[in-house]
């Protein structure tokens, strides 16, 4: 089947960032600040660097890793049809943004901190919207306590969802204590390894190091099966460098060093090849999410990702603050149609606003709408000889009339996207509307989904218990 995607890197250049990948990692090396980690590496074969400052890693080391790791992962959800299995081939699977620290209303410009009830509400949501195939915490319970607020964000994320929860941790105790209150649901850690319905983003620090704690978490997740996202977050020109294909390289070299981590503490264990990586903005310091270059990042590291054979999440998918310009779904849709060309398997981003630091929820149904149209530039596309059909081009040749024909009768659904959708076709294009017009009815939309009876996605047993746990933390 064919498919829509964007892929600019030639095979040479995909060898040459590979090798040049290798070159970091066995040269110049990575900083981990986990004395366990850093000794668990060594003991496998990579070396500390002549000031013991850096750790060398062999590319025997990340040839066995390769080699180790699945090429496919299963994302389990507690209702099996939800499952996701990566890769795929056929589009890419999208999850709401995440942890942003405020929730905003579009429409006043009002936003406030966060909270555990917005986090329910938000995930609530996703839960409902058919568009969203997994789910992140959108915001963060900042209402909660330090020391138990990923915990607690876990739970409530397993109680409004049946969907895959994607999350993290930050130490090794809390990746176990995670796992511990996802077990009580799954049934045992041993089905949870089997059938996890949780997996953790776990990001190496640009450039070229490894936090303690979430190296340690890491190596938590790994060893219990659940799957592991190297979500590396360089900012173009400030923590990696300026050029394209360097950036490139050393996300890569992040990844494969996050990869070898990974099946050191198991081989085997699941693992996705990862980038949120996007340009800086360097006059101010800040990231750019917006930038015209960043898919052109993600698409070359999703070929990177892909050239291995590894599933991959490098999708950013979502529209941000466009939408205040929107009168119409159509209207969103060239913002979008670029993200869903991504070679990836994995994205995330709907619902997130003003660079992924807050959310808002009708930004969340806004950017469903849109995805929803946005995503058939990405579909597959037959492409054998009953789709070319040389019989219909002779015979509209003589006759001049392709609409009579089977062939046309039989495929225009499934070939005419803006047949399909309302929102799409010529009519729909031309309704009239002003600008805010669909934020206005994602607002309304919003208060119908949140006004519905709430219905448990857990017993009340299981949700006893997850409290009695967390009580036990506290």
């Amino acid at each position: 089947m064919a498919r829509g995607r964007l892929a600019f890197l030639k095979n040479d250049e995909i060898r040459r960032i590979h090798e040049t990948s290798l070159r970091v990692l066995g040269e110049v090396g990575i900083v981990v600040h986990s004395e366990n980690v850093g000794r668990m590496l060594i003991a496998a074969g990579a070396e500390a660097s002549k000031s013991e400052r850096r750790i060398l890693i062999p590319d025997s080391l990340v040839k066995a890793s390769l080699t180790s790791a699945p090429k496919s992962v299963l994302l389990a959800a507690r209702d099996k049809s939800r499952d996701i299995r990566i890769p795929a081939g056929d589009r890419i699977r999208v999850a709401n943004g995440g942890e942003g620290v405020y929730v905003k209303d579009l429409l006043t410009g009002e936003s406030r901190p966060s909270t555990l009830r917005d986090l329910q509400d938000f995930t609530m949501l996703a839960e409902s919207l058919p568009q969203v195939d997994f789910c992140w915490g959108m915001v963060g319970a900042l209402d909660q306590p330090t020391h138990l607020k990923n915990i607690v964000e876990l739970k409530a994320c397993i109680e409004h969802t049946t969907k895959h929860f994607q999350g993290g941790a930050s130490s090794a105790e809390e990746a176990m204590k995670m796992i511990e209150l996802a077990s009580i649901v799954a049934g045992s850690r041993e089905e949870l390894s089997k059938r996890p319905f949780i997996s953790a983003v776990e990001c190496p620090i640009s450039p070229l190091a490894f936090e303690s704690g979430l190296a340690e978490a890491q190596v938590e997740f790994a060893r219990n099966g659940i799957p592991v996202v190297a979500m590396v977050a360089s900012v173009v020109g400030l923590t990696s460098p300026v050029t394209l294909a360097g950036s490139l390289a050393q996300v890569n070299a992040e990844n494969l060093a996050s990869l070898v981590i990974s099946q050191v503490a198991n081989k085997g264990a699941p693992w996705i090849y990862s980038s949120d990586s996007v340009p800086g903005d360097l006059s101010t310091g800040s990231i750019d999410y917006g930038a015209l270059e960043a898919n052109l990042i993600r698409a070359g590291a999703g070929q990177m990702g892909r050239s291995y054979g590894l599933p991959t999440m490098v999708a950013g998918i979502g529209i941000e603050d466009t939408s205040h310009l929107l009168a119409r779904v159509r209207d969103g849709v060239p913002y979008m149609a670029m993200q869903g060309l991504v070679p990836s398997d994995l994205g995330s981003g709907l619902g997130g606003i003003d660079q992924a630091a807050g959310a808002s929820f009708e930004q969340l149904v806004v950017d469903a709408w849109v995805w929803e149209v946005a995503r058939e530039f990405a579909r597959q596309f037959a492409a054998d000889d009953l789709a070319i059909s040389f019989e219909t081009i002779r015979d509209a040749g003589l006759d001049g009339n392709f609409l009579s024909k089977r062939h046309t009768l039989t495929r225009f659904k499934e070939e005419l996207s803006g047949t399909n959708s309302q929102e799409s076709s010529f009519s729909g294009r031309r309704s009239p509307g002003k600008r805010g017009d669909l934020l206005r009815k994602a607002k309304e939309e919003v208060r119908t989904m949140l006004a519905r009876p709430r219905t448990p996605m857990v017993t009340k047993d299981e949700s006893a218990r997850m409290e009695e746990f967390i009580r036990g933390l506290a």
